[in-house]
């Protein structure tokens, strides 16, 4: 999909969308099912589409949260949802 981007740093990425925007119903044992799959490429499959999910649920955000968001998520060192919404969405 994207062989370029590093894996460790999208996770950490997701880890945030799923801690700030994921809904009640979304469950971690799914997430950890994910995790622990032996296969790095369905992993990585598995969680560029989350990404997309949510990187696509965010593109009514003002430029002051996604801001915010981004500054969020390069302390974590994670790719920001601006790097996220140039790789994984039509518009950005």
């Amino acid at each position: 999909m994207f062989p370029d981007l590093d894996y460790a740093r999208l996770k950490r990425s997701f880890e945030y969308f799923v801690e700030h925007y994921a809904s009640a119903d979304l469950t971690k044992p799914e997430l950890h099912a994910a995790d622990e799959a032996s296969d790095t490429i369905a992993k990585y499959r598995a969680v560029a589409g989350a990404i997309a999910t949510f990187v696509d649920g965010t593109q009514d955000f003002c430029h002051e949260r996604v801001a915010e968001i981004d500054r969020d998520l390069h302390k974590g060192d994670a790719y920001t949802l601006s790097f996220l919404r140039e790789h994984f969405t039509k518009n950005h």
